[in-house]
């Protein structure tokens, strides 16, 4: 037999509460660390940049000290770390994102098991029918040998 076995090894994951929360905090986490909690101000003119910059800080937004303000010719860039209510809601709908993802891995894996289930129920039964046709092919070769030998009976040589 060249074909592997198929074994299922566990079973498949289920929903579990405090998975889900653990994979949120890493999400915001990464959220609060990454340019996401942030806005991106440019303006071409300085007038334009600073005018910007007056009314998102008017809107609760606040100048970042962790990116750089870079005033290049026709080219003013700065990052505002977002208002809380903003972060909050941002936040909340992350949650719902990775609630979404979590319950499609989960799904996927139940799919996954499911499959495997079936093929290694599939290829038990395909053995077992290998083994009862090799079983019956050597009853019958037995039982012909049998009448093989009753038929003929031994070689007599005289001497």
């Amino acid at each position: 037999m060249t074909e592997k076995l198929i074994t299922i090894q566990g079973t498949a994951p289920k929903y579990d509460e405090a998975v889900l929360k653990q994979h949120q905090a890493e999400r915001h986490a990464e959220y609060r660390t990454s340019r996401e909690s942030y806005r991106h101000v440019f303006g071409e003119l300085p007038y334009d940049f600073l005018t910007k910059i007056i009314e998102l800080s008017n809107e609760g937004y606040e100048l970042s000290s962790k990116y750089p303000i870079t005033f290049a010719t026709m080219a003013y860039h700065a990052y505002m770390l977002k208002p809380a209510q903003q972060i909050t809601a941002d936040l909340e709908a992350l949650n719902v994102q990775v609630k979404q993802s979590y319950v499609a891995w989960l799904e996927s894996e139940r799919d996954r098991y499911r499959k495997l289930l079936t093929a290694q129920l599939l290829q038990a039964a395909e053995l077992k029918e290998a083994e009862k046709v090799e079983k019956a092919k050597a009853k019958l070769l037995a039982d012909i040998q049998k009448e093989v030998d009753a038929t003929f009976s031994d070689l007599v040589i005289p001497g």
